[in-house]
């Protein structure tokens, strides 16, 4: 076994924090109108469609940064690092 961090565990850090960042983007966008300054939104745009005769298989993805979401994901990994 190897000392050291799961790699998983830090993806779900971040991806908890860029989420509980953006969530509370939406809640403080009123008072601070700043938080919700995104980025251009990237991903695949139309998703991509495997259509079998009983089965469809739809794959995509959209990523949007938001200053919120980047503070999530910076707090995240402190966190991360703390453990």
């Amino acid at each position: 076994m190897r000392k050291g961090k799961n790699g998983w565990l830090l993806v779900f850090f971040l991806v908890l924090g860029s989420f509980f960042g953006s969530l509370l983007g939406q809640a403080l966008g009123g008072i601070a109108p700043w938080l919700n300054l995104s980025s251009q939104s990237y991903g695949i745009n139309p998703p991509l469609v495997l259509s079998l005769d009983m089965l469809t298989l739809t794959i995509g993805f959209s990523l949007r940064l938001t200053v919120a979401g980047v503070l999530g994901l910076i707090l995240a990994f402190i966190l991360y690092k703390r453990l």
